[in-house]
């Protein structure tokens, strides 16, 4: 019979010498393990970096995804920019006719053949330019500040919507002073209004008499006569009311986010 293989020497363990590959070692314990970090999401910034394979300096900070212009800004733009280029065409339309280079009169009363009704009509337009000269120490500046301001509504609104910085500022106190002349205007120069509105009234009457049969003149009257009384209240509401809306909105925060972005945009290196 053969002999059985002889124990191992437990000196040998202590010495230090490792035991076969393959076994595990009742020696020592498993390490524990590694906490795991958290997934942390990458910002748009760095997956752009990561795509086109550039490095961004240290010392510049990574620039802002831009602002999304609102679409009531966009509105509100565009009203403001109409709202200027109203404005600018009656401010030169006034100053024009105080210049005389506008004759009102071969406009709107050329067209009447009536000679009776045309008397009439150039009745109205006589007294309508005696008020006129009469108040002219309070139309002709009136007329002037509605110009410059309508000019500068249209240039500030155009840039805004073209994006260009510190526009939002400037326009917001130009529609505030606007809406404050318009309504100083509207007060002051009343009595030219009526006169100039009687004028213009009483040709369309003529007009409308001379081309419409007596019975549809009869219901087309009472409507241009009740215009005379709602048109002014009518057009200083709207402008008024078109003045609040677009001051809301370009006070509003989305609409100082999208400017105060555009006027402090982030530098980013080469």
């Amino acid at each position: 019979m053969s002999e059985a293989p002889p124990p191992p020497d437990s000196s040998n363990s202590s010495k230090g010498e490792l035991e076969p590959t393959g076994a595990p070692s009742s020696h020592t314990s498993a390490p524990p393990p590694r906490p795991q970090a958290e997934p942390v999401e990458p910002s748009i910034d760095s997956i752009r970096t990561v795509e086109t394979g550039r490095v961004r300096p240290s010392g510049f900070a990574a620039r802002p995804s831009p602002a999304r212009r609102p679409r009531y800004l966009v509105v509100a733009l565009v009203v403001s920019l109409m709202m200027g280029a109203g404005l600018w065409t009656e401010g030169c339309s006034t100053l024009a006719f105080y210049r005389g280079e506008t004759d009102y009169k071969a406009v709107l009363n050329a067209p009447i053949r009536d000679e009776a009704n045309r008397a009439r009509a150039d009745e109205r337009y006589e007294h309508f330019t005696e008020v006129a000269d009469a108040a002219r120490n309070r139309v002709v500046p009136m007329a002037a500040a509605i110009f410059v301001l309508g000019a500068s509504m249209l240039a500030l609104s155009a840039l805004g919507l073209g994006g260009r910085r510190n526009t939002r500022h400037a326009l917001v106190q130009v529609v505030g002073v606007q809406a404050a002349v318009v309504l100083a205007q509207y007060y002051l120069t009343k009595d030219v209004r009526m006169a100039k509105l009687d004028w213009q009234l009483e040709g369309v009457l003529i007009q409308q008499q001379e081309a419409l049969p007596p019975e549809e003149f009869a219901k087309v009257a009472p409507g241009i006569e009740s215009a005379r009384q709602v048109y002014g209240p009518f057009w200083l509401l709207l402008q008024t009311t078109a003045s609040g809306l677009v001051l809301l909105a370009l006070t509003r925060r989305r609409s100082r986010e999208f400017f105060d972005v555009a006027a402090n945009p982030a530098e980013e290196g080469p």
